[in-house]
């Protein structure tokens, strides 16, 4: 690539960057108080919110990381997002209505409502953890694009990453995230399809790529069934307990749209998955032998650069988008689960609002250095869907079984399933048996030990059985 070009694709990423950074700020005029900070009074269409959902799930490590395995494992690859759409209509028939109702836009104050404080504790700890390993996963995938873009070492990048999402996102909380991602969700999609049509293009057409590329590429079973099933299950449990999913159905104002809301991400991600697999085969037939990992950037090389340009800027929004969601996210938690209940008095609208701001700003700024130091931790995003799905556990039985265990029981079966899942992980998922399945299972485990606890406990005419 020229000079010349590589001069238009930087020009063209840099008031991407400019221009969705000025928007975020723009939105500070329409905070009134932490309400609005955190749910944005209330006042998005389901149309907003289902957008805004759904990119939450395609960042780098969708776009980019579907692309990299269809290299290799062809269309197969794209289950990885499909199944998210599964995950969607579960959550719109099984938990968005409940959740709406419980009025709570942190997923651990839901659970306090029902196994009380300690398990909302815990819940809470556990949930800033997952989403601060997936804002990790985000800044190194950030810092990579734009070190290679802007010829600027890793470190400074990761930096700039997270300078620029604490500044939009700490002054328009939910207000910033939903327009901006509004604006990143559209590049993202614009991004695939500009890829995908640049690749389809230089392979003479869609019929001539099934001729060109190895039959195995095309089938849907390639990366093993069992594998579709773990993604099946992490993806599933992501969705219904991810925090930025819960604000955003308590962001609407009726249970009708929090249904209407889930049901359009499911739809709309399910293009994004078999697009991306797309571009890898291609990349498998116009770049063979590359590193798998550059499938979906080598697209680029094969565009002008007004539409590279485009297409890079859709590799940033993924960046920024993920990062600004899980960063208000872990926030939230906070504010609601520790902040409020340990201050003295109530603060005043003012000076909550300020604490919010502090506090996102310093949950933006925290995952830098693990990105510079240790970006090795990008291995661990998966481990951070295990996670989730183990308070997904603790969520299910809570709305549809909450005699089952007691609020003890549910805080230590999210501590137990934690510590095995996390050994399980580091064993490297021993018995070929993946971690995802340890996270799934050791909940129930535990809750279901405590459930016959309380049985034997249980006074029978008079008397205890124990």
């Amino acid at each position: 690539m020229s000079s010349q070009a590589t001069l238009v694709i930087l020009a063209i990423s840099l008031l991407y960057i400019l221009g969705t950074t000025a928007l975020g700020v723009y939105t500070r005029r329409y905070l009134k108080s932490t309400d609005h900070f955190m749910t944005a009074g209330k006042s998005f269409p389901p149309f907003i919110v289902g957008v805004l959902m759904m990119s939450e799930f395609i960042g780098t490590g969708s776009t980019m990381g579907t692309a990299q395995t269809a290299y290799s494992k062809g269309i197969s690859a794209s289950w990885n997002l499909i199944t998210l759409a599964l995950a969607f209509v579960l959550f719109a028939y099984l938990l968005a209505r409940k959740f709406h109702e419980r009025g709570e836009y942190t997923i651990s104050g839901a659970i306090a409502k029902t196994y009380g404080r300690f398990a909302q504790w815990v819940t809470s700890l556990i949930m800033i953890y997952a989403l601060g390993v997936v804002n990790v996963s985000m800044y190194s995938g950030g810092a990579a694009t734009l070190s290679a873009l802007l010829h600027i070492p890793t470190a400074l990048a990761a930096v700039l990453t997270g300078l620029i999402t604490v500044l939009y996102v700490s002054s328009g909380g939910l207000f910033a995230v939903a327009y901006t991602n509004l604006v990143h969700a559209f590049f993202k999609y614009l991004g695939l399809v500009l890829a995908l049509a640049a690749g389809l293009a230089a392979c003479g057409g869609y019929t001539a790529l099934v001729s060109k590329a190895k039959p195995v590429l095309f089938q849907w079973d390639t990366v093993g069934w069992s594998t579709i099933l773990a993604w099946t299950l992490a993806n599933i449990g992501s969705v219904f307990s991810t925090q930025y999913i819960i604000q955003g159905i308590c962001s609407l104002s009726r249970e009708s749209e929090a249904k209407k809301a889930s049901l359009l991400s499911g739809l709309l991600i399910i293009p994004v998955g078999i697009m991306a697999a797309l571009i890898g085969i291609a990349a498998s037939v116009l770049f063979p032998g590359k590193p798998s990992a550059q499938a979906f950037p080598l697209m680029v090389t094969l565009m002008n650069p007004v539409l590279g340009g485009l297409v890079v800027g859709g590799l940033i929004a993924a960046v920024f988008g993920t990062v600004a969601a899980g960063t208000i996210g872990s926030a939230a938690l906070i504010i609601k689960d520790f902040y409020l209940p340990w201050a003295k008095e109530r603060p005043s609208d003012k000076k909550l609002l300020f604490m919010t701001r502090c506090l996102t700003i310093a949950m933006g700024l925290l995952p830098i250095p693990f990105a510079i130091f240790a970006p090795q931790i990008l291995n661990t995003i998966f481990f951070a869907r295990a996670l989730r799905t183990t308070i997904a556990v603790v969520v299910l039985l809570m709305f549809y079984a909450p005699g089952f265990s007691s609020g003890r029981g549910a805080a230590w079966a999210m501590i137990l399933s934690v510590v095995t899942t996390s050994v399980w992980y580091f064993l490297h998922n021993p018995f070929g048996i993946d971690n995802i399945y340890v996270a799934l299972v050791c909940p129930v485990l535990v809750m279901f030990a405590d459930h016959a606890l309380q049985l034997t406990r249980r006074p029978v005419h008079g008397r205890s059985l124990t």
